[in-house]
């Protein structure tokens, strides 16, 4: 699935050691910094929290283990 971001131009580069991390726990990219469009933005953040949902069940499932 190919999504047209529509990122601000303004932009600055910046990096990551651990995307996963940045984008969720650690909050070092913030879409609402780097995305233009709200609805985008309320996009990521739901698949974000549901990608993020699906973990928690996996770990659970491995603690019982």
């Amino acid at each position: 699935m190919e999504i047209d971001w529509k990122v601000k131009p303004d932009l600055k580069d910046f990096g990551t050691d651990d995307f996963w991390y940045d984008l969720s726990d650690g909050g070092y990219i913030r879409p609402e910094e780097i995305l233009e469009d709200k609805k985008q933005i309320e996009a990521l953040k739901e698949a974000i929290a549901i990608v993020r949902s699906f973990q928690n069940v996996i770990d659970s499932l491995a603690e019982e283990r």
